[in-house]
């Protein structure tokens, strides 16, 4: 079996917690502009909580699928209930799931995604279970196109190692664990990506982590990020739009405005949007762009990472 795409990361349960009892602060650090509050020893009640998937490699895994990838998924979750309620979720959304891992002893994993109503603001509490455990891939995988979101805190150089030797198109949305350690540390993997993901705020911090500077505009850090070896860049920016780079032209494509309801899942949104876009044409990226930023805008108009993502017939060629 050859794949289109197969994403690898984390698959979780989202519990997602509403209430207007928090402020949102300014803070003094540009790499952390924004800071939710909430009054100490304070009890926070709420009438709204939702429970649904989340995950990078979950989020992207299904959107993937739904706009018509032969997808498959690799994490490793539990043998609880939780776990087998994922795997018949990912085998109705049409995922393989042979190469999911089963833990027995620990449970699958969950988020509490604390959510400002009135702000449009969230802050996300994660804890992973078995999938800080995910440190083997298999040898013999066929695939177009791989997909690495979030990876585990332990072993994720040597996932990393093992999906470099692939050979296939690989996109990478590195997670904070990783954003961290700075461009020193990363350049070795940059230079052997296809396609790096970002938001705004991980685009300067791995700039500035490989040298300082007061230029932090978008086509700075796609030109400085390009440098470091990605084929493409591209940047999701909030309300700014998303933008692109591939070494000879940069793109960008503004959001589309509907009535925020959720921004949970919003950058997997995109990334599945703009990677299936790239899968079908891998030089028009401007399309691309487009596809992420429909795919994004729908699921911030719905509850939930998954809720809004959308189908290829959604989508004009």
């Amino acid at each position: 079996m050859v794949y289109d795409i197969i994403t690898i990361g984390g698959a979780i349960r989202d519990i997602i917690f509403y209430t207007n009892e928090g402020l949102v602060v300014n803070n003094p650090n540009p790499l952390c502009e924004k800071l939710i509050a909430f009054e100490l020893g304070a009890k926070i009640y709420t009438n709204e909580a939702y429970w649904s998937w989340g995950g990078g490699a979950n989020n992207t895994g299904v959107g993937a699928a739904k706009l018509g990838l032969k997808t498959a998924i690799i994490v490793r979750i539990g043998t609880d209930g939780e776990g087998n309620e994922l795997i018949k979720y990912f085998k109705k959304q049409g995922i393989e799931t042979k190469f999911i891992q089963r833990d027995k002893k620990i449970r699958t994993g969950f988020s509490l995604v604390t959510t400002l109503k009135n702000k449009k603001a969230h802050t996300i509490f994660v804890y992973r279970g078995p999938g800080e455990d995910l440190n083997s891939l298999p040898k013999n995988i066929s695939t177009k196109w791989i997909y690495i979101s979030s990876l585990s805190a332990k072993y994720w150089e040597k996932i990393l190692n093992q999906i470099l030797k692939y050979k296939a198109i690989k996109v990478w949305n590195p997670s904070i664990v990783q954003l961290r350690l700075g461009y020193f540390k990363l350049s070795k993997y940059l230079k052997q990506i296809d396609v790096l993901i970002l938001n705004e705020d991980e685009a300067r911090e791995l700039v500035l982590s490989a040298k300082k500077t007061k230029d932090l505009s978008i086509k700075h850090l796609l030109n400085r990020i390009y440098q470091m070896g990605p084929k493409i860049v591209a940047i999701t920016a909030g309300p700014k739009g998303v933008f692109a780079y591939n070494g000879d032209k940069f793109y960008s494509h503004k959001i589309k405005n509907v009535k925020v309801i959720n921004t949970v899942g919003a950058g997997d949104a995109f990334s599945s949007g703009f990677v299936a876009g790239l899968f079908y044409d891998k030089n028009d990226i401007q399309r691309a762009l487009r596809w992420g930023i429909l795919n994004s805008a729908s699921v911030i108009a719905k509850i939930g990472a998954q809720e809004g993502l959308l189908n290829r017939s959604d989508l004009k060629f």
